[in-house]
């Protein structure tokens, strides 16, 4: 592998291209941003409470549920506590730019919540970002790496999730950390990046309690690479295992100062977290049209096959991608809820999509292989058009308006018309012209209701708007046409140029 003659010193060009490929999806992951909380309020509950309260404790039962009842009488969210965490200088940001500027948007936190969904754009970067680092050590070259980085960030899942709160992103963010981190360190002996790839294992620990899952395959491949080399494997694997170990003592001693039980995370009370058939689930996975990977995320097809050509060329990494991708999609796939609900495919499987693009770089790589890059360009195509209704409409909400009516999990699982991919695209294409209209001003805005109750987001005032943060404000009248399009064209217009630059970076590379 050109892995293998990669020096610790790495070319400024090389750097100053990871730069812009991360610069390049922040801006468009901005551009595209919505407001809507999805289903994760919980999570901005204890963020809430942790900045304002010193507490983690919600400061209401969000979802009525008795499960969520902690020993003190006080309701908890069955999450782990990283994304709250990680979300709280976000919701700073937030409440500094509320303070400073005297925005009223919807309710009193409406620009606290938006600000929380902002840490899912900085994550779904960061992931593109440290995919460009892996494929250019597994590589050794710029365009593949900047391929199959893109690949991820725009024909995944990963965009429409990019401008939602759910913690899908971070998870992500945090197993490829931990991944990449042991790969480095045990290619090319560095222990403080075996212990970084403990940290980021260990920080999906407390994202995600199942993700502490990855650690089997991870050690599987620790002891393929090592082979007989029996101490330096058990030295690596100490420093790999401590932070795992300690973020599990933390989710052990959180777990009992809420619920009263070290292995009781809240789910354990809750009905809603059964196990189901995992073969239901892996059918699901595969072929539904609600929940199916590969509909949702069409490229990784391309990725699946690459995955094969790849492991003649790396075939203990070939080993690792794919115990990871196994790992997860049978862990998923036994989950009664496999297809996450109310989501614009499984996004429980967003862990594993890094895993399934990385290989496409050895089609972008191998010299004469023109079909190969064809095809990988072509799934790359389709996959970024499958994301856009995902990213234009709220996928939480639009299938629950008046006009489509309720719609049973098994409706939205198994029958297309009933499926998100369906409904975000029909729905797409009504609201694009239409708000094409009110910005030109052939349509007079509609009135904007406003929120009542326990309306948490921009659901049923804005349910005629595209999911994006300026058509928000041009439809509150905080601005107008013309200034919404230039505050959305600022951040385009740099991704744009951030695209010729990575172009100029790959011609250069050869």
């Amino acid at each position: 592998m050109h892995s293998d003659r990669i020096v610790r010193q790495t070319p400024r060009h090389v750097s100053h291209a990871g730069q812009i490929v991360f610069l390049l999806s922040l801006c468009l992951y901005v551009t595209t941003a919505g407001g809507s909380m999805a289903t994760d309020i919980m999570t901005y509950e204890v963020t809430k409470s942790i900045v304002e309260r010193g507490s983690v404790a919600m400061s209401y039962d969000v979802f009525g549920m008795e499960a969520h009842r902690g020993v003190d009488g006080r309701y908890y969210a069955p999450y782990g506590i990283g994304h709250a965490l990680y979300s709280v200088p976000f919701y700073l940001a937030g409440a500094t730019a509320e303070r400073l500027t005297g925005l009223d948007v919807g309710k009193a936190d409406a620009v606290r919540k938006a600000s929380l969904v902002v840490g899912s754009a900085v994550a779904a970067a960061a992931s593109v970002w440290l995919t460009f680092w892996f494929a250019w050590r597994l590589f050794g070259a710029i365009r593949p790496a900047i391929l199959s980085a893109l690949s991820l960030g725009f024909a995944t899942m990963l965009w429409p999730y990019s401008k939602f709160g759910f913690s899908a992103p971070l998870a992500l963010l945090c197993v490829l950390a931990g991944v990449y981190g042991v790969w480095v360190g045990a290619r090319h002996a560095r222990m403080g990046m075996l212990v970084a790839g403990g940290v980021g294992i260990g920080c999906a620990l407390l994202v995600r309690h199942e993700l502490v899952l990855t650690a089997v395959p991870v050690t599987i491949w620790l002891a393929l690479e090592y082979r007989s080399k029996w101490r330096q494997f058990f030295q690596s694997t100490a420093l790999v295992a401590a932070p795992i170990v300690t973020a599990l003592l933390v989710t052990a001693y959180y777990n009992a100062v809420r619920f009263g039980n070290p292995i009781d995370t809240g789910y354990l009370r809750d009905e809603t977290a059964g196990l189901g058939s995992i073969w239901i689930g892996a059918w699901g996975f595969l072929v539904s049209p609600g929940g199916s990977v590969f509909l949702y995320s069409p490229l990784l097809i391309v990725g699946a096959v690459a995955m094969t050509e790849f492991s003649r060329v790396d075939r203990r990494t070939a080993i690792l991608f794919g115990g990871l991708v196994l790992t997860l999609f049978c862990f998923y796939a036994s989950l009664f809820h496999w297809e996450g609900e109310r989501s614009y495919g499984p996004r429980y499987l967003l862990p594993i999509l890094p895993f399934l693009c990385l290989p496409l770089g050895a089609w972008f790589a191998r010299p004469g292989g023109e079909f190969r890059r064809r095809a990988a360009i072509a799934g790359l195509i389709c996959g970024a058009v499958v994301q856009v209704p995902g990213v234009l409409l709220d996928f939480s909400k639009v299938g629950h308006t008046p006009e489509v009516g309720y719609r049973s999990i098994e409706a939205r699982r198994w029958e297309w018309d009933s499926a998100a991919l369906v409904l975000n695209t029909h729905a797409a294409m009504r609201a694009v012209p239409l708000n094409a209209r009110y910005l030109s001003g052939a349509a007079a805005r509609p009135d904007v209701k406003a929120a009542e109750g326990l309306a948490r987001d921009f659901s049923s005032q804005f349910a005629f708007s595209l999911d994006l943060w300026w058509m928000y404000l041009f439809h509150l009248r905080i601005m107008s046409a013309p200034a919404a399009l230039v505050l959305a064209g600022i951040p385009l217009g740099l991704a744009a140029a951030c695209a010729h630059r990575l172009r100029r970076l790959s011609i250069a590379d050869g």
